[in-house]
């Protein structure tokens, strides 16, 4: 019975996803654009989240300002939308017209592939995220991570959509898989700045603390695979523009505790992504719970014990 449910939920998922399998591209933006302007009317618990996350961010904001920032996410969300279920079909004749990478940041993807070392190329929920997996597979020896759906129909589906380029997925669990790929040179992408719960460490983040993955910065300590942190943004008339800054290599001679290190790499990458998203905060995914976890307080006044 359970397995009728989950083939049920794939026919609708899979019915909302079939138009961005055959309409043009620039239709697509248009369509994705369309429903989340649809969704918004309606998605007042998300534009709540949205607008208590950039009250904290942004304290300066009026309300005014925090409502056109909400709108123009929700605007940024349809690109997403459109991007994530068209990427499957990209190529690299699309690359060739769409994408748009600075000289530095081409100067830094090309003196790396050089180097011919592995890659932990770091990212979050900020951009046009999904774009950055299929161009790995294209333009790098790209791999990523992923995490499997309860759903087993929908998830056949996504590791399909996400791996059309080449892209090597690793199951979340398997970090063993990680390093082996990151010595053979590897791009391995890392979307990392989800709430990690109890397994992270708190690092500040756009105002507040963040309960922190430490795995980006423990595999570059552990592989000596090199850093780079990735920023691929929805640009004007579906323009996708990559914008990449290096982070090196772990120097284990930093601070004398492992735990030091992998804290100082994590903080260094949450800054990064930081000042990106004050420079296009509208394309940061405002909507999702990143600061649930927060630090315990200490009761002062209780007797120790």
């Amino acid at each position: 019975m359970k397995y009728i449910g989950y083939f049920l939920s794939f026919i609708i998922v899979y019915s909302f996803y079939f138009p961005f399998k055959i309409l043009p591209y620039q239709w697509c933006l248009s369509y994705g654009m369309f429903l989340t302007n649809l969704i918004y009317q309606f998605d007042k618990k998300h534009r709540k989240v949205a607008a208590e996350n950039i009250r904290f961010a942004f304290p300066n904001y009026t309300e005014d300002q925090i409502l056109n920032l909400v709108k123009a996410h929700y605007r940024h969300l349809g690109i997403l939308l459109a991007h994530t279920l068209w990427a499957p079909r990209m190529t690299r004749a699309w690359l060739d017209k769409y994408l748009v990478v600075d000289e530095s940041s081409l100067k830094i993807e090309e003196d790396t592939k050089k180097e011919g070392v592995g890659v932990i190329l770091i990212s979050g929920h900020f951009g046009t995220w999904e774009i950055l997996v299929q161009f790995l597979g294209i333009r790098m020896k790209g791999g990523g991570i992923y995490k499997k759906v309860r759903n087993p129909f929908v998830d056949t589906l996504l590791k399909r959509m996400r791996s059309k380029n080449g892209v090597v997925l690793v199951p979340v669990e398997e970090s063993t898989q990680v390093i082996k790929l990151l010595k053979q040179g590897y791009w391995i992408g890392f979307g990392a700045d989800q709430n990690a719960g109890k397994a992270g460490i708190f690092v500040p983040f756009m105002n507040r603390q963040a309960s922190t993955f430490v795995g980006p910065a423990l595999m570059a300590y552990l592989t000596g695979a090199k850093m780079l942190y990735y920023s691929v943004l929805a640009g004007e008339n579906g323009k996708v523009i990559v914008r990449v800054k290096d982070l090196g290599y772990v120097d284990k001679k930093l601070y004398p505790k492992k735990d030091d290190v992998i804290r100082h790499y994590t903080e260094l990458w949450t800054k990064t992504l930081e000042e990106e998203v004050k420079l296009f905060p509208e394309q940061y995914f405002w909507v999702h719970r990143r600061w649930r976890t927060q630090p315990q307080l200490v009761d002062m006044n209780s007797d120790s014990k």
